[in-house]
């Protein structure tokens, strides 16, 4: 019985999800008069959680709950939360294996506006 109670509670535990293994090539930004792109080495984690949830992962211990505007075959498309009156959006390209990242905002008390752009490619890991 206690076999079977154990097998049942394997089955039922829901299907571990996806990681989205970022690699930057290059990073572009903009601040006031200049644009700037640069090549890098920067990496991050995209992780779809057991309950179905999507995390960014940028520093190690430290996920951030992004949510879902686009999944279908060819792309995912998620909103990163921020704090400043902006917008930070990761696009998944499935089918050629890239991302693009981009991150725009605006200072009030600066009176200015900043953009990233980040791109590269990604290795996909099941769990």
């Amino acid at each position: 019985m206690k076999r079977l109670t154990f097998l049942f509670m394997l089955l039922a535990q829901p299907a571990l999800g996806f990681e989205y293994l970022l690699s930057y090539e290059r990073e572009c930004s903009y601040k006031g008069p200049s644009f700037e792109c640069k090549k890098s080495a920067e990496r991050a984690t995209i992780r779809q959680r057991p309950d179905g949830k999507w995390v960014g992962i940028n520093q190690p211990g430290r996920e951030i709950e992004l949510s879902v505007m686009k999944q279908d075959d060819y792309v995912l498309v998620l909103n990163n939360p921020v704090y400043f009156s902006g917008s930070s959006v990761v696009h998944i390209m499935k089918k050629t294996g890239r991302f693009y990242w981009s991150e725009f905002a605006y200072s009030e008390i600066l009176k200015a506006d900043e953009g990233h752009v980040r791109v590269g490619r990604f290795s996909l890991k099941t769990k």
